[in-house]
């Protein structure tokens, strides 16, 4: 396409970094850590915030290989970070996990599972 921009060796796509950004505003807002956009309150929808972050996983899993450095630690380092708070909201229900409920995914090169520590 003649209009669209090119992107320099190294340079992170804009296109690729909105929609990074999108997937993960819309699940730090249904993990209730932001207000939601439209309504600027805070709503907390814990089984939506899984389906955003299973997009990014996807999306991750889907590029591996195709993505420049400074793009796949972007989403890497979001993905990582929206687990480890995920794992914390559903902590905090206190409900036992539903069968087929939500998988909590160790970053990899991690031993074992993400670990809250609490001053």
């Amino acid at each position: 396409m003649a209009n669209d921009e090119k992107v320099q060796p190294g340079e992170v796509d804009l296109r690729f970094l909105t929609l990074i950004m999108s997937l993960a505003t819309a699940a730090w807002s249904q993990l209730g850590k932001i207000p939601h956009p439209s309504t600027n309150k805070i709503e907390k929808d814990i089984d939506q915030a899984k389906m955003s972050i299973d997009f990014l996983r996807m999306l991750a899993d889907k590029t591996k290989g195709n993505l420049k450095p400074k793009e796949e630690e972007l989403l890497i380092n979001t993905v990582t970070d929206l687990e480890i708070n995920f794992a914390d909201e559903v902590k905090k229900t206190g409900e036992p996990e539903k069968k087929g409920g939500p998988e909590i995914i160790i970053p990899s090169g991690a031993s074992k599972g993400p670990e809250i520590i609490k001053p």
